[in-house]
């Protein structure tokens, strides 16, 4: 049974990974009908791993918006989106957040940022 139970959470966790998840951040570009296009790893080192480019999201009905709202997207802001991958470089968003500098654009008063640098900073 336990054998069974293993199996079962293995091929679960397998399909997870080949469903095309995909966890990507950037800065806003453009606006478009179905949702924005934005600047992925727009910051990052060239010699880094990171690789930037243009990625296509896509939102509807089903798509979450967490500490913001679909009316905070705007060119110049920062995102960081759940979605599952599409074809090309176009993912359909499930989870969304805004940001607005290093915190998100709706964020309650008294939340809790922490910094790259490990710093915390309480929002007002």
């Amino acid at each position: 049974m336990r054998v069974l139970l293993l199996s079962l959470m293995l091929i679960g966790t397998g399909s997870a990974q080949t469903n095309g998840l995909d966890h990507v951040w950037g800065r806003i570009t453009a606006l478009t009908k179905d949702g924005f296009v934005i600047d992925q790893n727009y910051n990052a080192d060239p010699a880094s791993a990171y690789r930037r480019q243009k990625r296509e999201i896509r939102i509807n009905s089903d798509t979450r918006f967490e500490e913001s709202a679909r009316g905070d997207l705007r060119p110049g802001r920062t995102v960081d989106v759940i979605g599952l991958k599409k074809t090309g470089s176009v993912v359909q968003a499930t989870r969304v957040v805004v940001y607005e500098g290093n915190s998100p654009v709706r964020m309650k008063t008294g939340g809790r940022v922490i910094s790259p640098d490990g710093s915390v900073r309480i929002s007002k």
